[in-house]
């Protein structure tokens, strides 16, 4: 049974009332994460991941066109090497990707992400890939695998999108 308080509301007990129902609104505050990491969901995060997650997708479908898509003009590979010829730019990536998804038979490449980092327009993502490749080679198919840290690097378009700069 409800019993109508005949006390008034004070000024004291507004002000005591409000810094209440404040603490228990920040209590209940928390930083919502991406699933599976300790990732902050941010905007420029998720859309940051869902770009990758597009990547992942095309690269399993072998979709070429997709790929770069998501690549930016200024896409650029060193080949983590001391020798240049085996870097390459936008320009060549169609012919990379060509060559090395002709000659892969099945797939499969999951992405674990470890942090991502946003800075004005660029964004740089830490990842763990763990994958299986059968490909095609001269000799018979092979099997191959990559358990490996990768980082991804991507720029914000002037229209808001993320593409990669280097990483695919």
């Amino acid at each position: 049974m409800l019993v109508p308080c005949k006390k008034r509301m004070t000024k004291s007990n507004l002000g005591a009332l409000t810094v209440v129902f404040a603490m228990a609104v920040a209590g209940c505050g928390h930083t919502r994460y991406l699933a599976g990491t300790t990732i902050p969901a941010t905007e420029d995060n998720l859309a940051v991941v869902e770009t990758i997650e597009q990547y992942r997708t095309f690269l399993i479908e072998k979709n070429i066109d997709g790929l770069l898509l998501l690549a930016s003009k200024h896409y650029f590979e060193d080949g983590g090497t001391p020798q240049a010829n085996d870097d390459y730019g936008y320009d060549a990536l169609r012919e990379i990707l060509t060559s090395r998804l002709g000659r892969v038979q099945s797939l499969r490449y999951d992405i674990e992400y470890q942090r991502v980092t946003v800075r004005g327009d660029q964004a740089e993502v830490d990842a763990f890939l763990n994958g299986a490749f059968e490909l095609q080679s001269e000799t018979g198919e092979r099997y191959r695998r990559v358990n490996d840290r990768h980082r991804f690097v991507l720029e914000r378009t002037p229209n808001g999108k993320w593409r990669f700069v280097n990483g695919m």
